[in-house]
């Protein structure tokens, strides 16, 4: 299919004009007129570059793209090979990122709602798929133990408890937002959720977890925003009849750790 028709496409399907956004959703380099094989990844990475590329896609589609605004920087160093890569090999790069996070049938917070199985789940803001974030509320209560075990084993990742720490604590509801949802409750004194799930956080999110005993399950920045993309790709290979291969690359499983007692 021509490229315009599916950027046509994912701005209804995805109702891109509904979001203000930091990233420019669409179109953010032009390649092939012609879109045939797409490849999916969370970010704009050289590694995923790369890697749609010697897959033979004439299109990248990713969560975290090149082009944001308020961006002023020189072209240069890796950021300039990214670009040279995409350039040389003409593939086309779209990038979706709020309008992603938010839609409820392949949307990042949609999907791990999905995981742990949440009952009644809507927007923070009832009805309102601009505040991103989610709720739901479990059909029976599950302990911490099980909601990170659940998390862990899906997303392939380690999963960090903050504040409310007991394994055996028992949670009726969650909150969740993919990527950076920390703002949910560092500054929240009073949060009315029971738990957060979320990608990455702040140095005040570990207190505001410890003094208001709310637990937060921190998955990782891009373990959080797997699915949604994915589920993406898939959507457009099922509905267009197009070649679609996503790009996993575990990024906080490559992260060496070294604990303080480490010799």
């Amino acid at each position: 299919m021509h490229i315009d028709e599916l950027i046509a496409y994912l701005h209804s399907y995805l109702d891109v004009g509904s979001f203000s956004d930091a990233s420019l959703n669409g179109m953010q380099i032009e390649g092939f007129k012609n879109c045939t094989k797409i490849a999916t990844a969370v970010t704009a990475s050289l590694e995923a570059i790369d890697a749609a590329i010697e897959e033979g896609a004439d299109t990248l589609l990713v969560h975290h793209g090149l082009l944001w605004k308020g961006q002023m920087s020189p072209i240069r160093g890796t950021l300039k090979e990214r670009y040279s890569a995409i350039l040389e090999s003409n593939i086309n790069l779209l990038a979706y990122h709020l309008p992603l996070d938010a839609n409820r049938e392949v949307g990042n917070n949609s999907y791990l709602c999905s995981l742990l199985d949440l009952k009644n789940t809507d927007y923070v803001s009832a009805g309102d798929p601009t505040s991103i974030a989610m709720k739901g509320n479990f059909e029976s209560k599950k302990s911490i133990s099980e909601i990170a075990s659940v998390l862990a084993d899906s997303l392939q990742c380690k999963v960090q408890v903050l504040g409310n720490c007991d394994r055996n604590a028992l949670i009726s509801d969650v909150t969740v937002c993919s990527g950076s949802g920390s703002f949910l409750i560092d500054s929240n004194y009073v949060p009315k959720f029971e738990a957060l799930i979320t990608g990455d956080v702040n140095e005040q999110t570990y207190h505001m977890a410890k003094e208001t005993g709310t637990p937060v399950f921190v998955l990782g920045h891009d373990a959080s925003e797997q699915g949604g993309i994915k589920l993406l790709g898939d959507h457009i290979a099922h509905r267009f009849d197009i070649e679609h291969i996503h790009l996993h690359f575990n990024v906080e499983n490559e992260v060496a750790v070294y604990d303080y007692s480490d010799k």
